[in-house]
C-alpha cells in the first residue's frame, strides 16, 4: 500500500506548498523537485506492487523505502509549518513579541527542512536506480475520483436479501415457539464459513412469531475472541436498557453481580438469547459459570446458536436441535446473485437481460451454492454492467477449490476497486474488532484524518466519504443497517464479514498497511521476517508497551479493551483511538504535534493536560463516555483546525455557561456533539459557526436564540432528551437546513415544525421517543 502513502504525501506537499509559500519561500525549490520526484515514481510502485507480490525480496525493500522517505519528507515540512502556526496565534502587542521571540527557532526549522530535504531526495534517487535496475515499468495511474459512478442506495433498499431460506426459516421459528417443549432449550445452526447462518438467524429473530411469542431479546456476537463479562453487560443492556458500570473489582467478581441481574430480571419472562459465531464448545459454560445466569422456568425460553462446528452445537448439556444450514442449490443461488447483480435501482442501464441471465446463471454456479461468494462476486458485477465483461470473466475463470472460492471473488473485487485511496479505505475497516458495529461516521472521521479522502471541488471531504461507504456496501464487502426513524433512513452502521476481515487482515500484513495485534488469536503483529514495516498498529484486548516503543515512527495506533496504558514517546503520531481502556498518563500527548484524530471513548482515569492546546493539526476530538480527571484544559476550545468535536457530561461535566460563545469561533468545525447543557439561555451569533453541518444536542431545557447569518451551512440538526416546549424561530432562517430529528413527539405541533416542513426540510421523530 505504499502507492496510497506516496500518493497522500504527495497530495499533502503540495498543499503545504501552496499554503505556507512565505514560510518555505528559501526552499521552495528544494520541496517543488521532491513532490515531483514522487509523482513519478508513483508510476513505477504500481509494477512494483505486482512484483513484490510474487516474492521478490528486492523488490519489497524498494516500495518499503520508498514509502519511509514519504513519510520523512512530510514530517519534516510538517514540523516546520507547525512552528509557523504556533507563532500565528500570538495576537497584539504580547503576540508580536512571542513572534520576535520565535523568529530564531523559525529559523532553525527552516535551516532542517534546508538540510534534510536534499537528504530525502537522495534517497528517493537512490531508490529510483534500483527500480530501474530491476526492470521496473512505469504504469500510468489514475487517481481520478468519478463521483457520479456511485448510485446512491435507495432508502427502500434491503440489505438483507434471504433468499434461498425460507424452509429453513420456518422450521427453525416452529422449533423456537414450539408450546409442547417449556424446557430452557438450544437451536443450533451449523455450517462453514460464509454459508449464511448469521443472516439466517437475523430473518428468524426478526419474525414476527418470534417477536410476539417472547418476552425479552439479547444477541451477543461471540466469535473466537471474548470475554464473559463484556457479553454479559451487553446481554443486560438490551434486556434493561442499563448496563453495569465496571469497577476495579476482579473479573470473576463483577461477572457474579451481572449474571445475578440477568438471572433476576429473566427469571419470570420468557426470553431469546442468541449466541453467533460461537467458536468454542465451552462457552456457554463460561458465560454461565459465575451463577445459572440463564434460568429455566419451564416457560419456553430459548437459545439460539450459530457455529461453524458441529461439537459446539452438540456440547450444551440441554436439548439441542440441530440444523444443518445447507448451501444454496442452483435456482436460489441464481435468485440471490440476481439481487445483487442487477438490483432494481441500476437494471435501467441494462439493455438485453436474457444474455445478462444466460452467463449469471453460468457465474452463479461457480460459487458454490455459498452464500457470501454470491453477494460478493454480485456485487462487483453490480459495478460492471456490461456483457462483454461478464463474458471475459466466465471464460478466464480457473478452477479453485471450494473453500477458496470467497477469496477468489474477493479478491477480484478489491482489485476492482478505482484507485488506492478506496482500497486503503476498505482494507482499514479490519482495524475493528470482529463482528464490531463500526458506525459510518466515525469511520469518515479516521479516513479523513489518515489522509484518504480527496480534496474534490464542489465536495466536502465527508461527502466523499460517505460515497466510499456507498460503494463498499454496494459491492457487498460491507453489511450495513440503516438508523432507526420515523420516515427517515440512512446507513449510520456497518459490519463486515469475519471470512471477509480475515482476507483484510492479511492483504493489510502483507502490505504493511495495517497490523492486528491481539493475543488470543496469535496475530502479534509482524514477525522478524517480515519485510514490510507497518505504522498502523491495532491492539485488540492485548497490550504490550515495548511493541509501541519498538516503533517510533507509528503514526496511527488503535486499541480496544486494553489495561493500564500508559503513552510512550510517538511524536509522528496521526490517529489516536483507544476504546474501553484504561489509560494511565497522556502528559506528552502535546508532542504529538502532527495528531490528526483523537478519539478517547469510555476510557477511565484519563487526564488531559492544559497543553493540549499545542495540537494544531488535531480535527477530531471525541471524549463520549470518558471520565476525565479534571474538567476539560480551555486551550482545547481553541484549536483552530477542529472539524468534529464530541463532548458529554462525563468529559466536561454539566455545562453551565453558554459554550457557543467559544465554539462558534472555530473555522473548521463541521460536527458537534454537545451534551448536558444547564444554563438558561444558549445563543449562536451571526457570522458563528461558518463551517458546522452537523449539530447534535442532547439533555438541554433551554432557550436558543439564532442570529441571521449564523451556521450558514447546518444541514442535519439533532435535537435529542431536550426540554424545550417549542423549536426556535429563528430556526427558519438556516437556509441550508435539510433534515432535523428528535426524540420529542410533542415538538410536532409546533409552528415552526410546520413552517420548516414547508420549505422542504425533512422532519423526523425516533422511534425511540420519550
Amino acid at each position: 500500500m505504499a502507492e496510497s502513502a506516496v500518493s497522500a504525501v504527495v497530495g499533502r506537499i503540495g498543499n503545504l506548498v501552496v499554503r505556507e509559500s512565505s514560510l518555505l519561500c528559501s526552499v521552495t525549490g528544494e520541496v517543488e523537485f521532491l513532490k515531483e520526484e514522487l509523482e513519478r515514481l508513483q508510476g513505477f510502485l504500481k509494477d512494483a506492487d505486482k512484483k513484490m507480490r510474487s516474492g521478490n525480496a528486492s523488490m519489497a525493500v524498494c516500495v518499503r523505502q520508498l514509502r519511509d522517505a514519504s513519510y520523512e519528507a512530510e514530517n519534516i515540512i510538517e514540523a516546520a509549518e507547525y512552528v509557523k502556526m504556533r507563532s500565528r496565534l500570538k495576537k497584539g502587542f504580547m503576540g508580536a513579541i512571542s513572534r520576535y521571540a520565535r523568529l530564531p527557532r523559525k529559523f532553525v526549522a527552516l535551516h532542517k527542512v534546508d538540510v534534510q530535504i536534499p537528504g530525502v531526495r537522495r534517497k528517493i534517487s537512490a531508490i529510483e536506480n534500483s527500480m530501474f535496475n530491476l526492470n521496473i515499468a512505469n504504469l500510468s495511474i489514475d487517481e481520478s475520483e468519478d463521483i457520479e459512478d456511485n448510485v446512491l442506495i435507495p432508502q427502500n433498499f434491503v440489505d438483507d436479501v434471504v433468499v434461498g431460506f425460507e424452509d429453513e426459516c420456518k422450521e427453525i421459528v416452529e422449533k423456537l415457539v414450539d408450546q409442547k417443549n417449556e424446557k430452557l432449550s438450544v437451536v443450533s445452526l451449523v455450517a462453514m464459513g460464509g454459508a449464511g447462518k448469521t443472516t439466517l438467524a437475523r430473518k428468524v429473530y426478526n419474525s414476527p412469531r418470534v417477536k410476539e411469542y417472547f418476552n425479552e431479546f439479547a444477541w451477543v456476537t461471540v466469535s473466537q475472541k471474548f470475554k464473559g463479562i463484556d457479553l454479559l453487560n451487553d446481554i443486560l443492556k438490551q434486556i434493561t436498557g442499563a448496563s453495569y458500570e465496571l469497577s476495579k473489582a476482579t473479573d470473576q467478581i463483577q461477572e457474579n453481580e451481572i449474571g445475578k441481574k440477568i438471572h433476576d430480571f429473566l427469571l419470570q419472562r420468557r426470553y431469546l438469547l442468541v449466541l453467533d459465531d460461537v467458536w468454542e464448545a465451552d462457552t456457554w459454560e463460561q458465560i454461565n459459570r459465575a451463577a445459572k445466569v440463564f434460568p429455566d422456568t419451564n416457560n419456553g425460553s430459548r437459545v439460539l446458536l450459530t457455529t461453524r462446528k458441529k461439537d459446539v452445537a452438540h456440547h450444551i448439556e440441554m436439548p439441542t436441535y440441530v440444523c444443518d444450514v445447507k448451501l444454496m442449490d442452483e435456482e436460489k443461488s441464481w435468485e440471490l446473485f440476481k439481487s445483487k447483480a442487477l438490483p432494481s435501482y441500476r437494471t435501467y442501464m441494462i439493455c438485453n437481460p436474457d444474455k445478462f441471465e444466460e452467463i449469471g446463471r453460468k457465474l452463479a454456479r461457480k460459487c458454490a451454492g455459498l452464500p457470501l461468494a454470491l453477494a460478493v462476486l454480485g456485487g462487483y458485477l453490480s459495478k460492471n454492467l456490461n456483457v462483454e465483461a461478464w463474458s471475459d470473466l466466465l471464460l478466464g475463470w480457473t478452477s479453485i477449490e471450494e473453500v477458496e472460492v470467497v477469496g477468489h471473488i474477493l479478491a477480484r473485487s478489491y482489485n476492482d476497486l478505482s484507485n488506492k485511496r478506496r482500497k486503503s479505505c476498505f482494507l482499514y475497516v479490519a482495524s475493528f474488532p470482529e463482528d464490531y458495529p463500526i458506525t459510518v461516521a466515525d469511520l469518515i472521521e479516521l479516513w479523513i484524518a489518515e489522509c484518504f479522502i480527496p480534496h474534490i471541488a464542489r465536495h466536502t471531504m465527508e461527502e466523499m466519504a460517505q460515497r466510499y461507504v456507498t460503494d463498499l456496501a454496494q459491492r457487498n464487502l460491507v453489511q450495513f443497517e440503516f438508523g432507526v426513524a420515523a420516515n427517515c433512513m440512512s446507513i449510520q452502521t456497518i459490519r463486515i464479514h469475519d471470512v471477509l476481515r480475515d482476507w483484510c487482515i492479511e492483504e493489510a500484513r502483507r502490505d504493511g498497511f495495517l497490523h492486528i495485534i491481539d493475543k488470543t488469536t496469535g496475530q502479534a503483529g509482524a514477525s522478524s521476517s517480515d519485510t514490510m514495516t507497518s505504522y498502523r498498529s491495532c491492539f485488540h484486548n492485548f497490550y504490550d508497551d515495548r511493541i509501541l516503543q519498538s516503533t517510533p515512527n507509528l503514526r496511527t495506533w488503535i486499541g480496544f479493551g486494553l489495561s493500564e496504558v500508559f503513552l510512550p514517546k510517538l511524536r509522528f503520531l496521526r490517529v489516536l483511538y483507544i476504546e474501553n481502556s484504561s489509560l494511565k498518563n497522556l502528559m506528552l500527548i502535546p508532542g504529538c504535534i502532527h495528531l490528526r484524530y483523537l478519539r478517547l471513548r469510555n476510557c477511565h482515569t484519563v487526564t488531559l493536560p492544559s497543553s493540549i492546546g499545542q495540537l494544531l493539526y488535531l480535527q477530531t476530538l471525541d471524549l463520549r463516555g470518558t471520565s476525565l480527571g479534571r474538567s476539560l484544559p480551555i486551550t482545547a476550545w481553541a484549536i483552530p483546525t477542529l472539524r468534529h468535536l464530541y463532548l458529554d457530561s462525563g468529559s466536561c461535566g454539566i455545562i453551565k455557561q453558554d459554550p457557543m460563545p467559544l465554539l462558534e469561533k472555530l473555522p473548521c468545525l463541521v460536527v458537534l456533539h454537545l451534551w448536558n447543557y444547564g444554563g438558561p439561555t444558549m445563543h449562536c451569533s451571526a457570522q458563528g459557526f461558518p463551517q458546522l453541518q452537523n449539530l447534535e444536542l442532547h439533555f438541554f431545557s433551554t432557550e436558543w436564540t439564532i442570529e441571521v447569518g449564523a451556521m450558514p451551512r447546518l444541514s442535519n440538526l439533532n435535537l435529542l432528551s431536550c426540554g424545550m416546549h417549542k423549536l426556535p424561530q429563528d430556526l427558519l432562517n438556516l437556509q441550508c437546513l435539510k433534515k432535523l430529528e428528535t426524540n420529542r413527539w410533542r415538538l410536532k405541533f409546533d409552528n415552526t415544525w410546520k413552517e420548516l416542513k414547508k420549505k422542504g426540510c425533512k422532519m423526523c421523530v425516533l422511534v425511540d421517543a420519550s
